[in-house]
């Protein structure tokens, strides 16, 4: 799940193995988004999505992590 106040503009959504790593990828399609893109990888010893966030409209890139909500 992914808390957001407002829903996000996903136009695409990806998920692959790389060996017995999960990767996904999202592209953002909306104003303020057009896209922008998150590549994740999924960490299975800290249970987490942990990758990039690029932000098309600012060309700037920031790491991110999401944790999974019990």
């Amino acid at each position: 799940m992914y808390f957001n106040l407002r829903q996000l503009p996903f136009a695409k959504a990806e998920a692959s193995r790389e060996g017995i790593r999960l990767r996904v990828f999202f592209e953002l399609r909306a104003g303020g988004y057009d896209g922008s893109t998150y590549e994740l990888s999924y960490d299975p010893a800290s249970d987490q999505l942990i990758g990039i966030y690029y932000q098309a409209v600012a060309k700037q890139r920031f790491n991110v992590s999401f944790l999974r909500k019990y």
